[in-house]
């Protein structure tokens, strides 16, 4: 009897940890990161509702304005950009990348969670993409820093900022 007892009380305290861990703050970012780059990568067989699902996902990682900024000198069509965008307006663009026929690879992801105070967060992600069947190809490895917003429980990108 006692051996059982202390057998449930121990996995009852391992459970309580794991919980804790699992859903603490940096492992949430971390994972809302990873959710973030898989929403852009796409293969030539995707169809419109693996387009759909990825959009659907895109969505609830945003918060409703997100500010986009773009440091960086090496894309010609992109280079300097900056601006504040209302959630619709990116999920409506992501759409319609997700339906284009493009191809979108990325590889050699690296996350880092940098900070966490408050309800703001910042991480910072590292990834290689290349892009096939676009009228204008990417092959670089983009450093992205984005900011999180700690919006009714849930973190949500308030900032993303393209660099070197």
């Amino acid at each position: 009897m006692n051996r059982k007892l202390l057998t449930l009380i121990i996995l009852i305290i391992c459970g309580t940890g794991l919980y804790f861990w699992y859903f603490s703050d940096a492992k949430v970012i971390k994972r809302n990161t990873e959710s973030l780059i898989e929403c852009f990568e796409k293969d030539a067989g995707d169809g419109r509702f693996g387009g759909a699902i990825t959009t659907s996902t895109f969505r609830d990682l945003l918060d409703d304005k997100i500010g986009l900024r773009v440091d960086r000198d090496d894309i010609p069509y992109a280079s300097d950009f900056g601006s504040i965008f209302a959630k619709g307006d990116l999920v409506q663009m992501h759409g319609g990348l997700a339906n284009s026929p493009a191809i979108v690879t990325i590889t050699d992801k690296k996350i880092e969670v940098i900070n966490i105070e408050d309800e703001t967060a910042t991480a910072n992600l590292k990834f290689h993409i290349k892009t096939e069947k676009l009228p204008r190809n990417l092959d670089h490895t983009i450093n992205c820093n984005l900011t999180y917003k700690q919006v009714d429980g849930d973190w949500r990108i308030s900032e993303a900022v393209l660099t070197n």
